[in-house]
């Protein structure tokens, strides 16, 4: 150093205060002292909402306080407008006037009062995920999604004390909220700012460690959200964004869960990605939503109606033939199969929920299964109901698996995280599940719907997590017999590949068969080509008819939205007395033999779980007409359609030849019985097929050989294996 070079000056941190930034703050300071008065001075109905909310969830150790966005633009239309426009930075100044407020409230020194978190909601129609650009980086924004992912909870230091390793000097550093950079100061702050020391001790360049005892930390959690699947363009592929919560927030959402969420959508500062390995975690690289306020609650459906929408949906309520007005609006280009649609219509209104006392509940969504000949309209079918429903996902069975019906856990390298994600039944929660090729799922996959389908959830015990899932929906289920066709001259239980545990999980199984008719073909063929000439409407634009024939989607979306959110139809004496009498006759005629074809056990039982779907049924068929109660009508219809879908696949072909075996005809079927126990060892297996062509050319009487295979497979001597392609001795 020459005597000509003065002493050497330190430079740290410099931050020139501009015009901009100088009335950037004071406008910060002007919208505190009006948050603080818009929390003293807003009521309602001389109530003072905001100051008794504060109180209560004190009272209730919650130190929050959530405020509806529409208040304050009610009251200061200006601090509204600056709110929207600049949330991250009124957000530490919102909390510390929620603060004040107690402090004044309680008569306390601000110092001694806890921290408080701002939890900002609103009313207004939110917006879609797609919908979010460039414009909205920084704002206040509302958008209505589903939770698809959580990650685990983690902690962040909100506030950080450094010490100098060389002098000691120590200073606190706030990081605030969200995922900010940490950048500690490069040089002593301590030396610099003493002016004239005279020290000995130099510090060194990044001379302050943190003090991780010292720091301040809360609790954060990043979320996975999901656009709503009604609001996905045809052939488009779902938006996800990820979601920033913190402090009370966390651990308060769920896969499958859809809410309404209120935050600041913004990108991450430079820094702010984490780094392993040199490996940059791309995810924090895009947009987020940091979340300031969530609704988990339904919105009324009430509410986005009008009197005179009301007063239409309780007057066709009131019309005679309203089961027929529903059943034509379903699927209407499809002909014929009114029973089938009822049953469809009663899926989506649904039952009634109920929760015990024991805190047992009872599930009111119904289940419904189509099994039949290809080209009877089932695919069409659920992919109507998929439309007509608020909330469906729509999956097939061959390309489904138990996790991807279900949940899964998966791993983030980049972060060495787990992650919960929801499967299509948890997504599907409050809405419809729509599962076609049902016959073509792996079993072990359809095991793991047996607690969604009855509990109505999903329980998760892997990688160390251990959670449950709603799944509070409705199944509608179509399969194809097991030899594509189905077959008069072979029992229920050798076309079904289906278990018994989950077909009683159904509350309606209907057989369609593809009958040959003339007359029948006739018609068919005449509203198909009237299909493709067009001289039938289009289902999107029919409107109710005169005679009230039928309903337009959107209408019918509606009114099966307000008969959910106005009436829960619970059972009278009558109606009890009536249920439980027509159980026991049915339970009674199940039972019989002459209700299956091999006069043995039914493949499709009738338990109490039957007991419960006429019950949901009966409530189902009340919801449409809008009433309280159920009535003796309402039950008949339902053991009607009960009578005509299940019962009936349990008594189906009951005029079996097994029954009306003549002497020599039953000696040979005995026969036939004792030289397949010789043809085939325990523990060995053969081809069906080729077994049944082996015999019939034996004692020339296919017929026979048929009966004594299913004899044999009913005394559990022979067990259908492969699809039921191959059979394998037993015992």
């Amino acid at each position: 150093m020459t005597t000509f070079d003065g002493e050497r000056i330190y430079y740290t941190n410099q931050k020139f205060t501009t015009d901009e930034e100088f009335n950037h703050e004071s406008t910060i300071t002007d919208a505190g002292k009006r948050i603080l008065k818009f929390l003293k001075e807003f009521h309602f109905q001389d109530k003072f909402i905001y100051r008794d909310q504060l109180k209560e969830n004190v009272a209730n150790n919650e130190y929050i306080l959530r405020v509806e966005i529409n208040d304050i633009e009610n009251q200061d239309k200006e601090l509204y407008s600056f709110i929207l426009d600049h949330p991250q930075d009124i957000q530490e100044t919102f909390e510390d006037k929620i603060k004040e407020l107690y402090s004044q409230e309680k008569m306390l020194n601000k110092s001694d009062c806890p921290d408080f978190q701002l939890q900002l909601i609103s009313q207004q129609n939110p917006d879609l995920l797609r919908n979010l650009t460039a414009q909205h980086i920084g704002k206040l924004v509302t958008i209505k999604c589903i939770i698809s992912a959580s990650k685990s909870i983690k902690v962040k230091a909100k506030k950080i004390l450094v010490r100098c390793r060389e002098c000691q000097d120590e200073q606190n550093i706030n990081l605030g909220f969200g995922p900010k950079p940490m950048n500690l100061p490069r040089y002593c702050l301590g030396k610099v700012q003493q002016k004239g020391a005279q020290t000995d001790v130099q510090c060194p360049t990044d001379p302050y460690v943190i003090i991780p005892e010292e720091c301040q930390y809360i609790d954060q959690q990043t979320l996975r959200i999901q656009e709503l699947s009604e609001a996905i363009p045809t052939g488009e592929v779902p938006r996800n964004f990820m979601v920033y919560c913190d402090r009370y927030l966390v651990n308060k959402l769920i896969p499958g869960q859809r809410v309404i969420i209120t935050g600041v959508y913004q990108v991450p500062p430079k820094g702010s990605s984490t780094i392993k390995s040199n490996a940059i975690d791309t995810e924090l690289l895009l947009p987020y939503i940091h979340v300031f306020g969530v609704q988990t609650n339904k919105i009324n459906i009430k509410q986005g109606l009008s009197e005179a929408q009301r007063q239409e949906f309780k007057q066709l309520s009131r019309n005679s033939d309203i089961f027929k007005i529903i059943t034509n609006s379903i699927a209407p280009a499809i002909y014929g199969h009114e029973d089938i649609k009822l049953a469809i219509a009663c899926l989506l209104f649904g039952g009634t929920s109920k929760n015990l006392p024991d805190s047992m509940k009872l599930r009111g969504d119904i289940n419904v299964l189509l099994i039949g000949d290809p080209s009877t309209a089932k695919s069409q079918l659920l992919k109507f109901v998929e439309r007509a429903s608020d909330i469906s996902v729509y999956t097939s069975g061959k390309g489904s698996s138990a996790a991807g019906l279900t949940a899964t856990i998966s791993y983030q390298h980049n972060t060495s995280q787990f992650t919960l994600e929801a499967g299509a039944l948890v997504l599907a929660s409050g809405g419809v599940c729509c599962i076609d090729e049902f016959d073509k799922m792996r079993s072990e996959d359809r095991v793991a719907m047996h607690e969604a389908m009855e509990q109505q959830t999903i329980s998760i015990a892997k990688a160390g997590i251990t959670t449950r899932l709603n799944a509070k929906c409705s199944i509608l289920a179509a399969a194809n017999p097991i030899f594509g066709r189905y077959q008069e001259n072979k029992s229920i239980q050798e076309q079904i590949e289906l278990q018994t545990t989950i077909l009683s999980r159904f509350d309606n199984i209907f057989i369609i068969r593809d009958v040959r008719s003339m007359e029948n073909d006739q018609r068919l063929a005449n509203h198909i080509i009237s299909l493709h000439t067009g001289q039938f409407a289009d289902q999107e634009g029919m409107q109710i008819e005169q005679d009230g024939h039928t309903l337009d989607l959107m209408k019918l979306k509606q009114y099966i939205k307000y008969a959910k959110s106005t009436v829960k139809p619970l059972l009278t004496e009558q109606a009890a007395q009536m249920i439980q009498n027509l159980y026991v006759d049915d339970r009674q005629k199940s039972q019989q033999p002459h209700h299956s074809k091999s006069g043995g056990k039914s493949h499709i039982p009738i338990t109490v779980r039957q007991l419960e779907a006429i019950i949901r049924i009966s409530e189902s068929l009340a919801k449409m007409q809008l009433q309280e109660h159920v009535k003796e009508d309402h039950v008949k219809e339902a053991h009607r359609l009960f009578q005509i879908s299940t019962m009936m696949a349990v008594s189906l072909g009951s005029k079996e030849f097994g029954l009306d075996l003549s002497n020599d005809l039953k000696q040979l079927v005995t026969k036939i019985e004792e030289s397949i126990l010789r043809r085939i060892s325990i523990g060995s297996k053969i081809p069906a097929t080729r077994l049944i062509q082996e015999l019939s050319d034996r004692f020339h009487n296919q017929r026979a050989v048929e009966f004594a295979i299913h004899n044999l497979i009913q005394t559990e001597q022979l067990q259908q294996v492969e699809m039921k392609k191959m059979l394998i001795r037993k015992k």
